[in-house]
C-alpha cells in the first residue's frame, strides 16, 4: 500500500538500485572510498613495525588479534594456578601419575560383577536355557544377593553432616 497521492514509480526504484549496484562494483567488499586507503597494506597494530615488508596469512592475522588485546578482561581459562616443580619441567605443571588399572580390592570387583552380572545372567539363561538346572538358577541368584549384600556393607554408616558430598 502507498501512501496517499503518491503512485508506485518503477523507473525511479530501477534507477536507485541501479545506482546503488554501479555504486557498490566500484568498490569491492572490504576497501575504502579513499584511494589511498586502497593502498596495500600491512597491519601494523597487529604485528608491530618489524613485518612491513611481508604480508599476513589469514592464520597469523586471527591469532594476533585474540594475542594483541591489552584491555580485555580475564577470564577463568587466563588463571594460571601453582605449579609443581621439577627439576627437569620448566615451570610447566606436572600431573601425578594415576594409579594403574585393575589394582583395587578383588572382592570389591567380584560383588560388582554378582550384583550386575547376576540378574543379566538369569535374563539370558530364561530366554536360551529354559531347562536349566535349579542348581544353576539357585547359584546364580545366590551370587547375586551375596554381592549386593558385600556392596551395602561396605556404605558408610553415618552421615558428615559439614559434607556436601563433592570432592576435589
Amino acid at each position: 500500500m502507498t501512501p496517499r497521492g503518491q503512485e508506485p514509480n518503477e523507473s525511479t526504484d530501477d534507477a536507485v538500485w541501479l545506482d546503488i549496484v554501479a555504486r557498490l562494483e566500484e568498490h569491492p567488499a572490504g576497501t575504502a572510498a579513499d584511494p589511498e586507503q586502497n593502498s596495500p597494506r600491512t597491519d601494523e597494530f597487529l604485528t608491530g613495525p618489524a613485518r612491513t615488508d611481508i604480508p599476513l596469512t589469514d592464520r597469523e592475522r586471527v591469532d594476533a588479534v585474540f594475542e594483541n588485546q591489552p584491555l580485555r578482561p580475564m577470564g577463568p581459562r587466563d588463571y594460571e594456578g601453582a605449579t609443581e616443580t621439577n627439576d627437569d619441567d620448566d615451570g610447566r605443571y606436572v600431573p601425578p601419575e594415576p594409579p594403574p588399572l585393575g589394582v583395587g580390592d578383588p572382592l570389591l570387583v567380584l560383588s560388582w560383577l554378582a550384583a550386575a552380572g547376576g540378574p543379566v545372567l538369569l535374563l539370558v539363561i530364561a530366554m536360551f536355557w529354559r531347562d536349566a538346572p535349579l542348581s544353576v538358577w539357585l547359584g546364580i541368584l545366590a551370587a547375586f544377593v551375596a554381592g549386593a549384600g558385600y556392596l551395602l556393607t561396605r556404605l558408610p554408616r553415618s552421615r558428615d553432616d559439614f559434607d556436601d558430598g563433592a570432592e576435589v
